[in-house]
């Protein structure tokens, strides 16, 4: 179901986006949206850009920025809302990141051709040439690569993200999750920072932190979120894409508990999540 906001959309300035700002807000108007952020990944290079498009288009654009961090050595995404966006603070981040993220993809690379393949580094940078992160082949960009390969087309491990596989529905990502996110065999250990440190640079740059999707990164261990929200969470993502309506449900109660705030957003990317719509999550 399709509703007017959406606070968690992904531009081409993430690693896995596809679409620029500009395009991403007159989509938001087509889609009647008229509360968005975009929420890229450690960086905030696309922020000015939609913010100057929203405002011809009288669309309240919020400056955001979604930040990968840890808490007991578990990785999760925290956005930050109303952030001072210029700060340097925010160029720190993304520097750190994406020195650590070219390295991680040498080892991915590595490590998915001993499953059986026999990518080469030019089969990933004919997929991201010309991209903000060109330099860095996330788990996406390397199932792009298998999957639109003709020597794979009856590989056994990919068989589950062709048409009709129980993880076709967003087949790029699915394989990230299942190969090269945390505790998976192609997993490359990036240092992401302390949670707490995140939360506080958020707050230091005027922003409101909020928890992305709890019900993924939190799966199964629910109760670790009354060890999240006092290092200083100002909210859950309560209804996002990947929530049930159960789910969805259970945080915002859990917000009204804690008397913190809820946010709503779809963690739209396009191509790389293609079963996901802009304003797509359930109310509770």
């Amino acid at each position: 179901m399709q509703h007017t906001i959406d606070l968690h959309i992904h531009s081409c300035y993430s690693e896995d986006g596809e679409y620029t700002p500009e395009t991403l807000v007159e989509m938001c108007a087509d889609a009647n949206i008229k509360l968005m952020a975009i929420a890229d990944h450690n960086t905030v290079a696309g922020v000015e850009k939609a913010i100057k498009r929203a405002e011809q288009l009288d669309i309240r654009c919020y400056p955001a920025i979604e930040i990968d961090c840890t808490y007991e050595d578990i990785n999760f995404h925290v956005l930050g809302y109303e952030i001072n966006y210029k700060s340097p603070d925010f160029q720190n981040i993304e520097k750190n990141i994406r020195t650590q993220c070219i390295k991680a993809s040498y080892e991915h690379l590595t490590l998915i051709n001993k499953l059986g393949f026999s990518l080469a580094e030019e089969d990933l940078m004919k997929i991201t040439a010309g991209s903000y992160w060109s330099e860095y082949w996330t788990g996406e960009v390397f199932a792009e690569a298998l999957l639109n390969s003709d020597k794979y087309l009856t590989n056994s491990l990919l068989s589950p993200y062709r048409k009709g596989g129980e993880r076709s529905d967003n087949p790029y990502v699915n394989f990230y999750w299942d190969y090269c996110s945390q505790g998976k065999p192609c997993y490359a250990e990036i240092k992401f920072p302390d949670m707490k440190d995140i939360i506080d640079l958020i707050h230091a740059n005027k922003g409101t932190a909020i928890l992305a999707h709890p019900g993924m990164n939190l799966k199964g261990r629910y109760e670790l979120l009354d060890e999240l929200i006092p290092l200083g969470l100002d909210g859950l993502e309560a209804s996002s894409s990947y929530h049930d309506a159960a789910t969805t449900k259970y945080f915002y109660n859990k917000a009204a508990e804690k008397g913190i705030s809820i946010t709503r957003g779809s963690d739209f990317h396009g191509k790389n999540k293609p079963s996901i719509k802009l304003g797509q999550y359930y109310l509770a």
